[in-house]
């Protein structure tokens, strides 16, 4: 199941990768928020079999999965980026486990970079002070990273809190009985909320590292204007805070909410000069 925006460059090796690696019979849903740089047409001429669900515009990433997934009728759903490629036989791998481990709801493989380095993500469920930390661009520097992205083993299987989205294993069962994706979330924090509630409803999340998925980090967001992708982060930050976080809690993040378009702007800034 993937949801593509203008993923022309990405969306081709991302299919092939899916036909190239599955063994058994699977259907295949590409959700299109309105593309207009021929997506949909590579989709088409390349894959046929694809089931395309087209919206005439941007629904978002949590409303534009529904679709799929109200239509969908397999035991296991996969949710991949369209800016990430399947490796080896990794969904091969992940589907065993699962049948395996009947109290796994979520199921994450290794994240890695086009170089093979891996990526951090698994995170704890998001805090006060490690959103602070994000709003305020400071989650890369050290000491602050190590409080957004702690230590863990990558090449352990292990229970996680949360795991980044972009490719995930699911369990049908996970989505009858905790309902699907927040459709109030419109990018941005529509996994985070869903795992936290499986994990409430009893599912484990685990992260699977003998499966791997390369990730194009960003390329898949990297067309929004960054002022506007951090006004839909913060609304969708801001939102989870309402869900699942005290009153006080929701009452001091505002104010840095508000800053953190400051960093933003001054980053986009150094940019524009920089590339005079």
């Amino acid at each position: 199941m993937i949801v593509t925006l203008n993923n022309q460059s990405t969306i081709l090796p991302c299919l092939n990768s899916i036909k190239v690696n599955l063994k058994r019979d699977v259907k295949i849903f590409v959700v299109d928020n309105a593309s207009t740089d021929g997506t949909l047409k590579i989709v088409e001429e390349s894959f046929p079999q694809v089931i395309i669900v087209r919206n005439k515009s941007n629904l978002g990433f949590a409303r534009a999965n529904n679709q799929a997934l109200k239509q969908a009728k397999g035991n296991f759903i996969f949710l991949l980026n369209p800016d990430a490629e399947v490796t080896g036989n990794a969904l091969e791998e992940m589907v065993a486990y699962m049948e395996k481990h009947d109290d796994v709801g979520i199921l994450g493989p290794k994240l890695v970079n086009d170089d093979g380095s891996t990526q951090k993500e698994i995170t704890p469920l998001p805090g006060f002070l490690d959103s602070i930390l994000i709003l305020l661009k400071l989650h890369r520097i050290k000491p602050f990273s190590n409080l957004v992205y702690p230590n863990y083993d990558y090449e352990k299987t292990q229970e996680a809190e949360h795991l980044m989205g972009s490719a995930l294993l699911i369990r049908r069962e996970v989505f009858e009985k905790i309902g699907l994706f927040d459709e109030k979330f419109f990018l941005w924090f529509e996994e985070t909320d869903l795992e936290k509630r499986a994990k409430e409803a009893g599912f484990k999340v685990v992260y699977h590292p003998k499966a791997v998925v390369k990730h194009l980090v960003g390329q898949s967001t990297k067309q929004i204007h960054p002022m506007k992708r951090q006004a839909i982060w913060n609304q969708s930050l801001r939102y989870y805070f309402q869900k699942h976080k005290s009153a006080l809690e929701q009452t001091v993040l505002v104010p840095f909410i508000i800053v953190s378009y400051v960093p933003v702007f001054l980053m986009s800034l150094r940019e524009k000069l920089v590339n005079r």
